[in-house]
């Protein structure tokens, strides 16, 4: 008797840690859910951000070449360049459950197959993604690095305030660049050339990511029954 009453405790004790964990389990499935519905809203402010960039890069690269300048057309190159080339639109991905996911070892938890390879191909995903990511800030800073050497900072010291630099296409004041070697002109435009390839690229990840989280929601959905 006393042996049959350890081996239901036993049993008792089992059926309730294996409740626990399943209960657990669907917890994590509800939380990535909404992980990837906060990260479809972001991707899709981010891709119209980036798709403003791209275009802003169109016009500075049209108009660095059309010379000789002007007295408007280098306040069109101080605008464009203070509007859009300095801007960083890089993506932050909702990491909060694929992390205890990885070093709780919770993956353990999810017992389909199928649901925890889904997981684990959009992770790999979205961290291919953060890599280009790291590549348009690289660009950044190396158009930045390049850009003081052809821009006068003191002539939008006065602008630095304003939310989209307009005033700067209303001014009267004289803007003048630092330099009138058309060689490290050609290099500036070359490496935003550059920049805005990199942003392409990065948006074509993006639009890649976004198109398979409708999927891989509905996929957790149906499998674990979520309303």
């Amino acid at each position: 008797m006393l042996f049959l009453a350890v081996f239901c405790g036993f049993l008792a004790e089992y059926q309730l840690e294996h409740v626990v964990e399943h209960n657990r389990e669907k917890e994590y499935i509800e939380s990535m859910v909404n992980d990837l519905k906060t990260d479809s809203t972001r991707i899709a402010m981010n891709i119209n951000y980036n798709n403003r960039l791209v275009s802003g890069f169109d016009s500075l690269l049209q108009n660095i070449y059309r010379t000789p300048y002007t007295d408007s057309s280098i306040r069109t190159l101080y605008y464009l360049k203070e509007t859009y080339t300095l801007a960083r639109g890089t993506m932050i991905f909702s990491k909060a459950t694929i992390s205890q996911l990885k070093n709780s070892g919770g993956l353990r938890l999810i017992r389909r197959r199928a649901v925890a390879d889904s997981i684990i191909r959009y992770d790999l995903s979205t961290e291919r993604a953060e890599g280009q990511g790291e590549a348009v800030l690289w660009a950044s800073q190396k158009l930045l690095d390049l850009s003081i050497k052809v821009f006068d900072g003191e002539n939008v010291l006065d602008y630095n305030s304003s939310s989209d630099y307009k005033d700067i296409l209303r001014s009267t004041q004289k803007f003048s660049l630092l330099t009138d070697d058309r060689k490290l002109i050609k290099e500036y435009a070359n490496l935003a050339k550059f920049k805005k390839d990199v942003i392409i690229n990065y948006i074509r990840q993006l639009k890649a990511l976004q198109s398979r989280i409708p999927a891989i929601i509905q996929f957790l959905e149906k499998k674990y029954h979520l309303e």
